[in-house]
């Protein structure tokens, strides 16, 4: 992959960390990490972080943010955006690596100037979310499986469930990699993390009983409109309860087959074989998640998003199909999808992209198992023009 010269690689950065500085200058409140900010000062008081409804996480997470909980709220705005851009080009750096790619090539320097306009970085900036550090763990977890460090691979993960428990779920791939002391270090690291913090957290139990509810009912209604999941979209296309259960639960049947099956596909004698293995099933497991589970945020696509982009090194990514591209459109400014422009709104645009994407890996497994492995997405398309092509019979002269 071709370098690009340092003025164009510090332009790119530059670029990125733009929305960065953009986000400082609206005030934006951050109010997703003040939530954890203020669950650490609860902890400094002896006070419980669970009295806050809106501090979801883990009593781990109360006890990393005391980092945090020293500095004032206006200096922790002006330093946390660049913090999160930041860890945002760490994460790229590694998808990257992860396919033999320097981020000071041409492909990293395009990346880091499209990551700046998606919507999911926006929003990550703007709310301040700790779904960074899954956006940064996801990559670096695979980087350290396709190196074959398994164990060192379950160490970060582990940790980012500590923080953030959203690569929970990536705890099939070390199954399907029959990777079994991984997967035991994968389980021990957070829950040693948590047992560890349990003695600074008041009432660390109303996680159990208080929290984990919450979450596993969709949260609220203030949450709900901001979520692309089924459980979210279908109830407010006119979807019945029963229909929606349904279909969750064949989604998340199908989800986990379709990752079973593209990771047993055979392998090919390519350098970037194992990493394209690695990055598609670990995306169709997550997107399984997205789908099935409760909530799916915007932020949360840069998880899969990252990683994905980093494969169009790769001829057979599915990035180099166009429908990844359709999927992903409406993320970008200037693309308006007519009523669906408002923040309550968007919801239906991420769910889109997620169903495009997780219908394109079906496709590009099917591909693989046919031979056909030169042309991501030619399954998809044939799809599509199965389901738009006009029926015999109906229709004609006089019709």
């Amino acid at each position: 992959m071709a370098q690009a010269s340092l003025p164009a690689r510090i332009a790119a950065a530059v670029v990125l960390t733009l929305p960065a500085a953009a986000v400082i200058r609206k005030g934006s409140a951050m109010q997703d990490n003040g939530y954890v900010v203020r669950a650490a000062r609860a902890v400094l008081s002896g006070r419980s972080p669970y009295a806050d409804e809106r501090f979801l996480y883990l009593p781990s997470s109360a006890v990393a943010a005391l980092a945090e909980a020293w500095m004032d709220d206006h200096t922790i705005r002006l330093i946390l955006p660049f913090v999160l851009a930041a860890l945002t080009l760490s994460a790229w750096g590694a998808a990257l690596a992860l396919c033999g790619v320097r981020l000071g090539s041409r492909l990293g320097l395009f990346g880091m100037v499209g990551i700046a306009w998606l919507f999911g970085y926006r929003s990550v900036l703007a709310v301040g979310n700790w779904s960074v550090i899954a956006v940064v763990a996801l990559p670096v977890v695979l980087l350290l499986c396709a190196r074959d460090r398994w164990r060192a691979a379950a160490v970060v993960a582990g940790v980012s469930i500590a923080l953030k428990p959203m690569l929970v779920p990536l705890a099939l791939l070390f199954l399907f990699a029959r990777q079994r002391r991984a997967l035991v270090t994968f389980v021990a690291v957070p829950m040693v993390l948590v047992l560890l913090s349990l003695p600074l957290v008041a009432e660390p139990g109303r996680f159990l009983f208080d929290t984990l509810p919450f979450l596993l009912h969709g949260q609220d209604e203030y949450a709900k409109p901001y979520d692309a999941s089924l459980a979210s979209i279908l109830p407010r296309l006119g979807v019945g309860e029963e229909v929606t259960v349904a279909v969750r639960g064949t989604v998340a049947a199908t989800g986990v087959m379709l990752a079973w099956a593209r990771w047993r596909l055979p392998s090919t004698p390519t350098v970037l074989d194992e990493p394209l293995r690695l990055v598609e099933t670990a995306c169709m497991i997550m997107l399984t998640v997205f789908l099935v589970f409760t909530p799916a945020f915007g932020h949360y696509s840069l998880v899969i998003l990252l990683p994905l982009a980093a494969t169009a090194a790769d001829r057979r990514s599915v990035v180099r199909s166009p429908w990844f591209w359709i999927a992903l459109a409406p993320q970008f400014p200037g693309v308006e999808v007519p009523g669906l422009t408002t923040s309550q709104t968007r919801a239906f645009t991420l769910f889109w992209m997620y169903v495009v994407l997780a219908l394109l890996f079906a496709a590009r497994t099917l591909d693989a198992r046919r031979g056909d492995q030169d042309r991501p997405g030619a399954a998809f398309e044939r799809m599509v023009t199965a389901a738009v092509r006009r029926p015999r019979g109906l229709g004609g002269a006089g019709g």
